[in-house]
């Protein structure tokens, strides 16, 4: 299953990272018998609600892009991208403690290339601070408020750099409300790329908003 939905996204799977998302699946499940990591408990679920859907932005991403995973909870979408393309350099952030510790281990477990996970957020209270243009693209699965997450990823991001919002049918209503709120902040709204998730025929949006140098962003 995994393998047919993933060659419907355009993404060629290796016996090997097959194995490995296998392995995923079955930490995933034994670690939320204790700690709430996601609320879908069959493998199907996990495998086309998580797995599948971590794996439509690949195909747009840039091959050694460097690419936050913003509240990345249970490993969304940042491990399954990693294991799909072990040389791609991703940053795993998370507010929970216990999130992270489960992230430590699953990347331990399935003996990934280096990834830097962290617990921290990005917002103004936080003490943690990346490098300015650090990242190239920070990518997000409905996590805080829009506006918001522009405001707290713009110092990481360089001119150029993208925040990618991985929604789902209502997403392009939604953000396309913000647009003059969006180019206030420094950024630029680009055209929605409408997916569907395989197995499911369910639509997936994927909203790529990109940093221009044109734009000065407001003080937080």
């Amino acid at each position: 299953m995994l393998k047919q939905g993933a060659e419907a996204l355009g993404v060629a799977l290796s016996p090997r990272q097959l194995e490995q998302f296998m392995d995923f699946l079955i930490i995933l499940r034994k670690w939320n018998r204790h700690v709430n990591l996601t609320g879908f408990r069959s493998c199907r679920e996990i495998i086309i609600k998580h797995f599948l859907d971590s794996l439509t932005p690949l195909p747009y991403l840039p091959a050694k892009a460097r690419i936050l995973d913003l509240g990345s909870g249970a490993g969304f979408p940042g491990l399954p991208i990693k294991i799909a393309r072990p040389d791609q350099p991703i940053t795993l952030i998370d507010a929970s403690a216990k999130k992270i510790s489960f992230l430590k281990e699953a990347a331990r477990h399935l003996n990934l290339p280096p990834i830097s996970i962290f617990q921290t957020y990005l917002g103004k209270r936080t003490s943690f601070r990346f490098e300015a243009n650090q990242f190239e693209i920070v990518i997000t699965r409905a996590v805080g408020k829009t506006i918001d997450l522009l405001t707290g990823v713009y110092p990481y991001l360089p001119y150029g750099g993208k925040l990618l919002f991985m929604k789902g049918r209502q997403g392009p209503e939604e953000v396309s409300a913000l647009k003059v709120q969006i180019q206030e902040r420094g950024f630029r709204l680009e055209t929605p790329i409408v997916l569907t998730l395989p197995l499911l025929e369910q639509e997936r949006t994927l909203i790529f908003i990109t940093k221009v140098e044109d734009r000065k962003p407001v003080k937080i």
